[in-house]
């Protein structure tokens, strides 16, 4: 604890004594991808083993997502996140018709989020390179899911999520290789994955 307290304070004797990476009226972009993708994690783990479905693939991109921030104060900035991802589920499924003849049929299954965020970032430790910052952020997410088959009985259909609300609590690290490009580091719990990492640009 005691290394920890001497190290906080070591960077904040740092970022006194330089130049800070962002202060106020900068314009933040960063781009992320993030992990883990809880549906496809959960299909993976619900479909391992399996021996009924076949010819069984699950795929999923995301999150991916980009921030933008602009900074009211050097300490303080206002930002919108845009996120998305989503994971997709086929297989077949040998069974038997109404006249009892053997026949394969294909299932999908789709889901897919798509948030928009208000963040309110704040910038506690700063020096020529390196933004550490906690964030907060509400706003709406739109979850839906789509049933689909081959099977002339079976009936498609989509379902929309019930609470169109999406949300993020964490910290994030940026580390600037130039004055104007570097690289983003997230861990949290909401939109844009437990961790999820990429791209910054100031200007």
């Amino acid at each position: 604890m005691k290394v920890l307290v001497i190290a906080l304070l070591a960077l904040t004797a740092t970022n006194n004594a330089t130049a800070q990476v962002v202060e106020e009226g900068n314009v933040l972009v960063d781009t992320y991808y993030g992990f883990p993708n809880l549906y496809t994690a959960a299909f993976k783990s619900a479909y391992a083993n399996s021996g009924i479905e076949q010819n069984v693939e699950i795929k999923g991109l995301g999150p991916v997502g980009l921030r933008v921030e602009y900074l009211l104060t050097d300490k303080v900035g206002l930002g919108v996140d845009l996120g998305f991802n989503n994971t997709q589920l086929t297989f077949d499924e040998a069974t038997t018709d109404a006249e009892g003849d053997p026949v394969t049929y294909q299932y999908d299954y789709k889901t897919q989020k798509f948030g928009v965020l208000v963040t309110f970032n704040y910038h506690f430790i700063e020096n020529d390179n390196l933004d550490f910052y906690g964030v907060i952020g509400a706003g709406y997410g739109n979850r839906s899911f789509k049933f689909a088959s081959t099977d002339p009985n079976y009936q498609d259909e989509e379902i929309k999520g019930l609470i169109p609300v999406a949300s993020r609590i964490g910290i994030g690290l940026r580390y600037f290789f130039t004055d104007n490009i570097g690289a983003n580091l997230g861990l949290g719990f909401g939109q844009g994955g437990i961790l999820n990492a990429g791209l910054s640009f100031k200007f």
